[in-house]
């Protein structure tokens, strides 16, 4: 068997999009299908032409079936694998040509495996999911983000945002995103500048863009469409956007805008404007900029912005609301991290 040197670098093309995808006409890049669910992934092997390569097994190891030749792809992390010799084993070589794969590193990203021919329980499985879309695949929350602590007082209620790290590291970087748009189509009024620093990444096919962090895809972008607001429109469970912007931000702009409507447009200022803005005296000082904040309160990643993300459940803060989200362990104790908080210094 051998590796697609074009998996390298996960991107949307017309093979990944064909299993279990479902052109709606709407902005999302989402289907019916949640390939993080093996019984899902099975069903992509109906057509599966290599006999001594067991497609339940393959499933298993996280692929599905790209209905072309013999090739298949991790919905995890964006391999592709084809080729296939007798002897091969589906798991050992997902672990040989995708060793950064977070399913194969069992980092939790949301797989639901079969147990007894039944789809394992979310909570079963893992207390924490990527709710969000891997290439567009419709991935909806499951159970893990609703843990409820404190009687009917929820973590997420609390601030307290369960994560396991980004889908794409390799697009933590807001440059490495920002070089991504390399090919960009001109004739598109939407800037690189601020769909990178948005999250989004170029996927190098019309105008579909990736966050690196839930793995949600969008295309179709219109002349007045804001970045932020639809990445928390579509993807409202990211943690980067949750991180960055605010709930209270995501939470109004979900309030405001309905996905299945192409109505009347809501800004970025009207969404700010409707959000209750504190007291003096209670308001959660913001962010300040790099000259005015002391140096002891930088983040040890950048060196630039303020910290502003408490690790748990080390307790460390270290990092800003921009690199804390391309982290997976604390960068003091190095021990890995399971929730963030957003927090402010005084």
């Amino acid at each position: 068997m051998e590796r697609d040197p074009s998996g390298e670098l996960p991107r949307l093309d017309d093979e990944t999009t064909t299993a279990g995808s479902l052109d709606t006409g709407h902005r999302s890049i989402s289907g019916p299908f949640n390939l993080k669910m093996e019984s899902e992934r099975r069903k992509t092997f109906r057509r599966w032409p290599v006999p001594f390569m067991d497609p339940d097994k393959l499933a298993e190891a996280g692929f599905y079936y790209l209905n072309k030749d013999d090739a298949v792809r991790c919905v995890f992390c964006g391999v592709k694998i084809g080729r296939w010799e007798e002897g091969d084993d589906a798991m050992r070589d997902h672990r040989r040509w995708g060793p950064q794969c977070p399913f194969i590193r069992k980092i939790p990203v949301g797989n639901v495996p079969l147990v007894g021919g039944l789809d394992l329980d979310a909570s079963q499985a893992y207390q924490a999911y990527d709710t969000c879309g891997l290439y567009g695949i419709d991935m909806r929350p499951l159970s893990g983000a609703e843990a409820t602590v404190l009687g009917d007082v929820s973590l997420e209620k609390l601030g307290v945002n369960k994560t396991q790290g980004p889908v794409f590291p390799q697009y933590a970087s807001a440059d490495e995103r920002f070089k991504s748009f390399d090919g960009w189509p001109l004739s598109l009024k939407q800037r690189p500048d601020k769909l990178s620093k948005a999250g989004f990444y170029y996927t190098g096919k019309g105008d579909q863009t990736v966050c690196f962090h839930c793995g949600g895809g969008l295309k179709d972008w219109e002349d007045d469409d804001d970045p932020w607001m639809e990445h928390a429109l579509w993807f409202s469970k990211c943690i980067f956007i949750l991180l960055a912007k605010g709930r209270q931000f995501v939470e109004h702009v979900c309030s405001k805008k309905d996905p299945l409507m192409s109505g009347e447009q809501v800004d970025t200022a009207t969404i700010l404007e409707g959000i209750s803005t504190p007291s003096a005296a209670t308001q959660a000082p913001s962010l300040a900029t790099s000259k005015e904040v002391n140096g002891s309160n930088l983040c040890k990643i950048c060196f630039t912005e303020e910290m502003g993300v408490l690790f748990l459940p080390c307790g460390h803060i270290v990092a800003c609301v921009k690199c804390a989200p391309s982290l997976t362990t604390c960068a003091v104790c190095r021990q890995p991290f399971t929730a963030t908080v957003r927090a402010y210094l005084s």
